[in-house]
């Protein structure tokens, strides 16, 4: 009960410290995002000390391999609207190709996932990293419709 309350704690806390940053592409705002998620993750698996020591080293692995991936087969600059048709038939093949290594960059780290961590909490994963974009999302949209319209009530800042 009482790591539950702790680990709250450091959620809300992290949370009210990432909404409070103003310009999201600073470093800050990074760091910021990213200490909500070790909270959000945290908090959501119900990750012990002894867990997230092993976990966030290999879950930062395969985000950078996610991120190579998707790197690899990006259009680089190129609109999708101006591409002839061979060059979108060639982007569809990428597409799908890169699809195909995702799901099998998936398959490896789940099972790297349940070398350390108990099964339920594998199977959460995928669930809780989409709860967290969405959530994320939800509070980016807010803060940049607040921006947007500053005289709303609740958005004046005396």
């Amino acid at each position: 009960m009482k790591k539950l309350l702790i680990l709250t704690i450091l959620s809300l806390s992290a949370s009210a410290v990432l909404f409070a940053q103003r310009g999201p592409r600073s470093e800050q705002a990074k760091e910021r995002i990213e200490a909500y998620k070790i909270a959000f993750f945290t908090e959501k698996l119900q990750l012990t000390p002894e867990e997230s020591k092993e976990f966030w080293p290999l879950y930062n692995e395969y985000e950078n391999a996610r991120t190579e991936l998707r790197q690899k087969y990006h259009l680089e600059g190129k609109r999708l609207e101006l591409l002839s048709d061979s060059e979108l038939e060639e982007h569809i093949e990428q597409q799908l190709k890169m699809e195909e290594e995702m799901v099998k960059l998936r398959r490896e780290y789940v099972y790297k996932f349940m070398e350390i961590l108990p099964v339920r909490k594998v199977a959460m994963l995928q669930k809780v990293d989409n709860e967290f974009k969405r959530q994320l999302l939800k509070e980016l949209r807010k803060r940049q419709q607040n921006r947007m319209n500053p005289n709303r009530p609740g958005n004046r800042r005396n």
